[in-house]
């Protein structure tokens, strides 16, 4: 079986992050998904440094420690320049998996040639992976619901047009083709849109995995920060870079007429 590299970023996440690895390791099948794990100490001060050097012992665990917070494009980047798997898995610390996750995952990005990235569906994100009431009330009753959600919808998948970055599943010759994260986004999101949008303008599917739902708390690494204003700074350097870009294939269009 093919090798999953995943990337996950910590910061200040220690309160949420001891629960997504336990649920990776407890539905993570590895002898049908292995996985390396690349986890991205972006200058956390929550006390999780000595708990993530811990986990670094492993020789499945590798850790990068950054002494400044380099932000979701930055710190991510870092992860994905180590990865060595088939396909690359960015994955925020605030999640909990349920059964078969990463297996599912995979299926659905097998399903189409042309399909590049996948992601779940979630209970905190916006678009189309949104599901605003999920039929349970506490993380503890999490992976019994992911479970029947995942039976009643097995093999299903869909074409979207964006997915949120909380967790990406990326083939790896569509890294390699479309390149990293976009450091320009600073903290506030964009990056995984900007990415959505390349991909596609590479022309690969995004496609969202019917059978897969993962809990995201969502939000836990904004603490303290003006989450509206840097949302409106990142949509500003989106709409920038993206009409600007419209406006040189134009004039790269008349110019081929001309000539």
């Amino acid at each position: 079986m093919p090798l999953v590299s995943i990337v996950m970023l910590c910061h200040n996440d220690g309160k949420y992050l001891r629960g997504c690895l336990e649920s990776l390791r407890r539905f993570t099948d590895e002898k049908k998904t292995p996985y390396e794990l690349i986890l991205v100490n972006n200058a956390s001060q929550d006390g999780s440094g000595p708990y993530l050097r811990r986990l670094a012992r492993s020789p499945k665990v590798r850790l990068i420690e950054n002494e400044r917070n380099r932000f979701f494009a930055g710190g991510n980047n870092q992860g994905l320049r180590l990865a060595r798997g088939r396909y690359v898995l960015l994955l925020n610390a605030d999640t909990i998996l349920g059964p078969r996750w990463l297996e599912r995952l995979i299926a659905c990005a097998e399903r189409d040639p042309k399909i590049g990235v996948v992601g779940p569906y979630t209970n905190g994100a916006v678009g189309r992976q949104l599901v605003r009431r999920p039929g349970y009330d506490s993380p503890q009753r999490f992976p019994t619901f992911a479970e029947v959600w995942a039976m009643s919808r097995e093999g299903r998948w869909e074409e979207v047009h964006r997915l949120i970055g909380f967790c990406l599943l990326i083939k790896g010759h569509v890294l390699r083709r479309v390149g990293l994260l976009d450091e320009r986004f600073g903290p506030g999101g964009y990056e995984d849109y900007d990415y959505c949008f390349r991909v596609r303008q590479a022309g690969y599917k995004i496609a969202l995995a019917g059978d897969v739902f993962i809990h995201h708390f969502g939000g836990k690494g904004y603490v303290g920060m003006d989450y509206d204003g840097l949302r409106s700074r990142n949509r500003a350097v989106l709409a920038d870079k993206w009409c600007r870009h419209v406006i040189e294939t134009l004039d790269e269009l008349d110019a081929v007429i001309a000539n």
